[in-house]
């Protein structure tokens, strides 16, 4: 996908010399039109691309068509015998072939766990005031004149009425600095917990059930949300100074505890960092920061350690780099979903 026109990059290549369209080619383009176009950021130039793409020759709607109809037949359990018979009858394979079949599976399985997350994510979207998708970076300028950077996957609720400063963290993560008033203190509230300042610079990241909030500048007060039957020996708020960061959820409030702000905060210089992580837990930051979708098919690899500076705009620098370093092999099935094997 090139991300900056937002529309599939046909790949380049000769057409076969009976004047027929590479099946393969078309089938893969398709791939990468059914995976664009569940994203909650597909615009409408988009479905009009996609929508001549298909109308270009009838080559081009068999291929879309084919798609449908393979993953329609993966979808339904019952049909599983039926579906496997087409593929396998003697007239599929040059239609199909296991090479789309594969890609058509992987495409099915990432859309397949959308479908699972997305549900929260569109009700989020929704309510939101402001909405990041994976791979966007926003800055804005906030009814107070504080400033709000907002990560990818990010959704923020904002409440600047009657003299009020409040901002709710939907999803994902953003950095804000606060004009200092203090008459008036600006809250983030991340679900598990909530900072509280007069004017100051920290982010504030949610997770689930988690809310972590790291200071850049100046002093945060973090306080967690206790249950009503609660009655865990925790502290209900701490204290927050440059270099420290809290963490609150299910079993209370964790911190303060040293933060590197080089790690915390690199994604507003459009870098992501990783200091001896795990591959697994590399793969869901970048899941967080790219468009579609990186899935790690290769169990025994989750926990090899990961180390390193990567551009967030150089998505193949990454997987060269883990190819190299962790020994694993990264497959483009289509612009919107990499294999790691």
């Amino acid at each position: 996908m090139n991300h900056r026109d937002g529309q599939p990059r046909e790949p380049l290549g000769a057409e076969p010399a009976d004047g027929g369209l590479d099946e393969d080619r078309l089938f893969s383009e398709a791939n990468a039109w059914f995976f664009r176009l569940q994203a909650d950021d597909v615009t409408p130039a988009e479905r009009t691309a996609f929508a001549q793409w298909l109308a270009r020759s009838p080559a081009h709607a068999r291929a879309w068509s084919e798609l449908r109809t393979l993953l329609h037949d993966l979808e339904e359990p019952a049909r599983a015998a039926h579906a496997e018979a087409r593929i396998a009858a003697p007239r599929r394979p040059a239609a199909i072939g296991v090479r789309r079949f594969a890609a058509a599976m992987a495409v099915l399985l990432a859309v397949g766990g959308l479908g699972i997350w997305r549900g929260p994510a569109l009700y989020q979207n929704a309510v939101a005031d402001q909405v990041t998708s994976a791979g966007q970076r926003r800055t804005l300028i906030l009814p107070d004149g504080s400033t709000a950077e907002m990560n990818g996957n990010t959704a923020l609720a904002l409440d600047f009425q009657g003299g009020a400063r409040r901002v709710r963290i939907l999803r994902g993560e953003a950095w804000f600095h606060v004009v200092r008033d203090p008459d008036r203190p600006f809250v983030v509230d991340g679900g598990a917990g909530a900072a509280r300042v007069l004017g100051t610079q920290f982010s504030v990241r949610r997770d689930d059930d988690r809310t972590t909030v790291t200071v850049g500048e100046g002093l945060v007060e973090v306080t967690a949300h206790r249950h009503a039957d609660d009655r865990d020996p925790w502290p209900d708020s701490v204290r927050l100074r440059p270099g420290e960061s809290a963490e609150a959820g299910p079993h209370g409030l964790a911190g303060p505890r040293t933060a590197d702000p080089t790690v915390v905060f690199a994604w507003r210089q459009g870098q992501i960092v990783f200091r001896q992580q795990s591959l697994a837990s590399v793969i869901a930051a970048l899941n967080q920061q790219w468009p579609g979708r990186v899935v790690l098919l290769n169990d025994e690899a989750a926990e090899r350690v990961v180390s390193g500076v990567f551009a967030l705009d150089r998505p193949d620098a990454v997987f060269d780099a883990l190819e190299r370093g962790l020994g694993v092999r990264a497959t483009r099935i289509t612009p919107y979903l990499t294999l790691l094997r």
